[in-house]
């Protein structure tokens, strides 16, 4: 508790330490991204425009910096029953979303399919064994740091059709 108090003043007092004390690979380290644990990957086919909904969490487990997620590209693979394959590939999704120090913010993304994964999806859709694998690259901002890229990869992530 004291050293976090201590390391806090540090970090206001002397800018040009902020970096040494608290490097990139910390701060990077701190944030996490991962899906909702409900319905995280979904896609509606029978909607008038059919779409991909992906639910992200974002959580800054830093107790130093607000996170900004700036930008994202998203990749998502289906595993079923005729194996692997790719049915989103570098979706951009792009909106900013502050998180605060030591806090968590769930991200709704909505992405409009195309023929091609619509009849990729509707061939797959009664699977027995549906999960995703999502590849995220994201894009975060701070008041030390710019543009930082994380990239994660989750998977045998829930999916709905």
């Amino acid at each position: 508790m004291i050293e976090e108090f201590i390391l806090s003043i540090l970090l206001r007092l002397l800018p040009f330490t902020r970096k040494w004390i608290y490097s990139e690979k910390e701060f990077l380290d701190d944030i996490e991204l991962d899906v909702r644990a409900s319905n995280p990957v979904s896609f509606s086919l029978s909607s008038k425009i059919p779409t991909a909904n992906i639910y992200l969490r974002m959580t800054n487990k830093s107790q130093y910096l607000e996170a900004i997620f700036d930008r994202a590209i998203l990749s998502v693979w289906i595993n079923s029953d005729d194996g692997c394959q790719p049915i989103l590939h570098e979706a951009h999704i792009i909106s900013k979303k502050g998180i605060k120090q030591k806090k968590s913010e769930e991200m709704h993304c909505q992405i409009d399919l195309n023929e091609r994964q619509i009849s990729r999806l509707e061939k797959i859709k009664e699977s027995k064994r549906l999960k995703s694998t999502l590849y995220i690259q994201v894009y975060i901002d701070s008041s030390l740091y710019d543009r930082l890229l994380k990239e994660v990869k989750l998977e045998n992530r829930p999916c709905e059709i």
